[in-house]
């Protein structure tokens, strides 16, 4: 029975010793970790001057015929943001290979407003303006509309894609459909 008494004893001892090294102990709350989050998107500025080429192809339809050639050319434009919202004028000029019996067509100009949407580094857009075009020395204008889409590819260089009706009025019914792809360098 002693030795019970003696076990039972050193037992006790043991578990206080324990709890009392476990008072004594002092924790420490590891160090906070270094919250690390994502970094925000950026939108797209589209705000300012721009300049560009563009090529692609094109069709002109006549009371005397139809003709489809490759048209390419330069761009030029500013545009203003606010929000989402982007519009701005742009002007364009076009060389163009159209031949519609005997008339050779030079060139094709337009001076419109673009306006659209922003998303992201997509800007989706519609445009309305005044077209001209030239042919054999001379020259006659009207309705331009149109629709495209720009992508930021950087910060300065934007491509994009569009589609250009222009009804050219005078004593013929002269219209031009183009489907143009474009590279712009951004100034700011």
């Amino acid at each position: 029975m002693k030795k019970y008494a003696i076990l039972t004893t050193a037992a006790a001892f043991a578990t206080l010793s324990v709890t009392a090294q476990a008072a004594d102990t002092t924790y420490y709350d590891p160090a906070p970790q270094p919250q690390y989050d994502a970094p925000a998107a950026q939108a797209t500025n589209w705000q300012g001057a721009y300049a560009g080429v563009q090529i692609g192809g094109g069709q002109i339809r006549t009371d005397g015929g139809n003709d489809t050639a490759m048209v390419g050319g330069a761009h030029a434009g500013y545009l203003m943001q606010r929000g989402q919202f982007v519009a701005g004028p742009e002007v364009d000029i076009n060389w163009t290979g159209w031949e519609v019996g005997s008339t050779d067509v030079d060139a094709t100009a337009r001076a419109r407003v673009r306006a659209g949407m922003a998303v992201d580094n997509l800007l989706v857009t519609g445009s309305v303006g005044y077209g001209r075009m030239w042919a054999d020395g001379k020259s006659d204008g009207g309705l331009s509309v149109g629709a495209g889409a720009d992508i930021a590819i950087s910060e300065k260089i934007i491509g994009g894609a569009e589609y250009l009706y222009t009804n050219i009025g005078g004593g013929a019914d002269i219209t031009t459909h183009e489907v143009r792809g474009r590279l712009s360098y951004k100034f700011n």
